[in-house]
């Protein structure tokens, strides 16, 4: 889906994080328990950041696996498409590894992060899922030819967290929910259409993820 985004993953709780270290604070009653409180980021829905998040001290990413779930009002039968559990299960997997490689080419390309397996005192945790998921047309690869048309691609809701990864405390979390722009007109729409658009997406969270960590390093600019 072309979604004008979050960091898948974490890429969008961490603008949430910078507004919070800026004192861009919407709320300061604390959002839960651990602390969290309400921030205005341009183009969330919802962010919750501990106030004073130092993310300067953080070289190293824990990607926690992505999970996807599709939308209970999601039913591609009533449209004619049937989708059995085992394609489900395939366009999950599949949206979940276009959000990591994105992430991991996104911080590779950078040369000053990476990813890493076990905490350490300058490695971030991030838990990143794609909620509420609904695929307008899902071009499924069976025998038979068969054409797919809609006017957007679909819709999901992001819920990621991030963690100090030694000590596990909660940094931010984020919710956004994002519907990709409907056409003028009914077009048709292939498994290469809706993986590209996905990866689209994935990369724009890589990004705005990449671009936090950078700015608390200091580092203007991309690269």
């Amino acid at each position: 889906m072309k979604l004008s985004l979050f960091f898948l993953t974490a890429a969008l709780v961490m603008t949430g994080i910078a507004a919070a270290q800026s004192g861009d604070v919407s709320s300061t009653t604390p959002a839960d328990g651990e602390g969290l409180v309400s921030v205005k980021v341009r183009g969330l829905d919802l962010v919750y950041a501990r106030p004073g998040a130092d993310l300067s001290r953080y070289t190293k990413i824990i990607l926690d696996p992505v999970e996807v779930s599709f939308s209970k009002s999601w039913n591609p039968d009533a449209a004619g498409m049937r989708v059995t559990a085992a394609e489900k299960q395939t366009i999950k997997e599949g949206l979940a590894k276009i959000v990591r490689e994105e992430l991991t080419k996104e911080l590779a390309r950078s040369g000053r992060y990476s990813l890493v397996e076990a905490a350490d005192e300058d490695v971030l945790r991030v838990k990143a899922e794609v909620r509420d998921l609904i695929i307008n047309a899902p071009d499924l690869p069976r025998a038979g030819r068969s054409r797919t048309y809609a006017l957007s691609a679909g819709e999901m809701r992001l819920v990621a967290e991030l963690r100090d990864a030694p000590t596990g405390a909660v940094i931010a979390r984020v919710v956004d929910y994002k519907k990709d722009p409907q056409s003028a007109w009914m077009k048709l729409t292939t498994r290469v259409d809706n993986t590209a658009a996905a990866r689209r997406a994935a990369a724009d969270w890589a990004q705005i993820f990449r671009g936090q960590l950078d700015a608390a390093h200091g580092v203007a600019g991309k690269s």
